[in-house]
This record gives structure tokens, sequence and C-alpha cells, in this order.
């Protein structure tokens, strides 16, 4: 299952991930016997063998094929693996969703991560051989060139037919706010994927959360993260804070979906759906 329940740099790319998910099961060196020197932020074991780990040229064409894509063109395919574990997810959401109740006189609404959990980035990730460059990044979040994620516009078009108020919070930055809402709802730039417009929350604020520049950080984010380095709040804390927020506000936060456990991990959310996303790890 991919449903948790839970209440209470920008990414490593594939090279970290094939090492990482190549030698969990195998032999070596645990990171409890390491120095107290600066470490990976992901955390796994040293293999003693090149046979412990993946290749990454072979890992490579196994994420191709997984979506869909053996060629490398940037189109995942409608009847690839990728896109039927992503839909089972979004239908397990819609399942959950149409279920419940509200509590009280809260508000019940949904949470939604942007890229791989809204709209896929299976395109760059081809483009850029699964080296993230901030530069070209910004050119694909700009010309908004992102599809859905299957299933998801369903998911949330169903919840907002049921009540629910729709929020996205997202790492991207300030800067790249309305590249994004236009990209995900409907603007005529680029791709236009089709997902409501998120909801207003109560004193004003816009139902998109983009991150914030550490010098405009709302009072919410300042406290949260005022013991992380320099006071810029690690995802977990960034994500977690925003949550905790709207549910003061008096909403209900009954599913929140992301593709990185570090958008699900914090609380403040009755059910957690982590969509699939073997390209990169966010800690």
């Amino acid at each position: 299952m991919n449903i948790t329940s839970l209440r209470g740099p920008r990414r490593i790319a594939v090279a970290a991930v094939a090492v990482t998910a190549a030698v969990l099961g195998g032999a070596g060196v645990g990171w409890a016997a390491a120095t107290s020197t600066a470490q990976p932020a992901i955390k796994t074991i040293t293999p003693r063998s090149e046979k412990d780990v993946t290749n990454i040229d072979v890992l490579r064409q196994q994420l191709r094929n997984y979506y869909g894509d053996p060629l490398g063109t940037g189109q995942f395919a409608a009847t690839s693996n990728y896109a039927r574990e992503a839909s089972k997810v979004a239908s397990e959401g819609v399942r959950y969703l149409s279920h419940h109740r509200a509590h009280g006189h809260v508000t019940k609404a949904i949470v939604l991560d942007v890229d791989d959990t809204t709209l896929a980035t299976w395109n760059y990730e081809v483009f850029s051989n699964w080296a993230y460059n901030p530069a070209t990044n910004a050119d694909y979040v700009n010309g908004q060139k992102f599809p859905a994620v299957p299933g998801m516009v369903a998911t949330v078009r169903t919840a907002e037919r049921e009540g629910y108020a729709i929020f996205y919070l997202t790492g991207r930055p300030t800067s790249q706010e309305q590249a994004t809402l236009g990209n995900l709802t409907a603007d005529g730039v680029g791709v236009d994927a089709g997902f409501p417009k998120p909801t207003t929350l109560r004193g004003g604020e816009d139902g998109l959360f983009t991150k914030p520049d550490v010098s405009a950080y709302p009072a919410y984010l300042k406290k949260a993260c005022a013991a992380d380095p320099d006071g810029k709040c690690t995802t977990i804390h960034y994500k977690a804070a925003t949550r905790a927020h709207i549910e003061s506000l008096g909403y209900d936060i009954v599913a929140n979906f992301g593709d990185q456990y570090s958008d699900l991990k914090g609380g403040y959310a009755d059910q957690t759906f982590k969509l699939p996303n073997p390209n990169y790890y966010l800690p």
C-alpha cells in the first residue's frame, strides 16, 4: 500500500539513488561507524563490490522502461508501469476522500505537492540526463512544460466536487509561483494540466504555497525553522509547518499527497499518499 496514517538542497539525483536502492540489502559498513564529519543526506551502507551496485547506465535504461519510454523521448506512456502505479495511488485517494466526513466546524482539505505529485517531470529528467540544473529546470518550470501525473487531475477534481479545500505546497521558489499556477490549471501557456485552482484561505492567503526566501519567511516558518542551519527550513520543517498553519486557520487536512517521504513527514494530515518517483531523493 502507498497509504500511511499520520497526525501531528533541491534534490539528490539518480546516481545517488542508484547506490541507495542497490545496496540496502547488501553487506557493508554502516553509517553508525562513520566519523563526525559531514555526511551525505542519503543514509545507506558501503558496497563491498561493484556487483553490489546497479550500473548507472543500466539503471537509467530501467527507468526509461518503467516510464514506457525506452528510447528516451521524454514522453511517458499512458500504459507504462509508472502510469499504472500513479493511477493506483490516485484511485486510492479518491476512495478515501469519498468516505471521509468533516469533524466539527472545520473545513475538510487536501494538500498536494507539485513536482511528481501533480505535475510529472519525466521530460526534464530525460533532457537533463538526471542531472538537476537550476537554470535549465527553471526553463521547464517557467515554460510550463510538465504534464499531469496520471490519475491525479481526476482525484483533485473529485475532492473539489465533494467540498474539499484544495491547497498546493511546493518547494519551488516564490518567483515561480505564477508559472506553477498556470501549468497546474490553465492559462494558455505551455501545458494546461487542468487541476482545480487552489482555494483562497481564510484571511486571503493564496492556496498555492511556494517557498519564500528566508528573509521573507512568515512568522510560522521563522518559529518552526529557527534551529535549522542559518534558519533555513528543511523540507520536512517547511512542509509540516505550512500544514500546521493551514490547520490553525480552521481546516482539517484529510489527505496529504507527495512523491517524497519529506513531503509526508511531520504530521498535520489524517492520511498520506505516496506517489511513485524513482528519479531523485529530497531529504
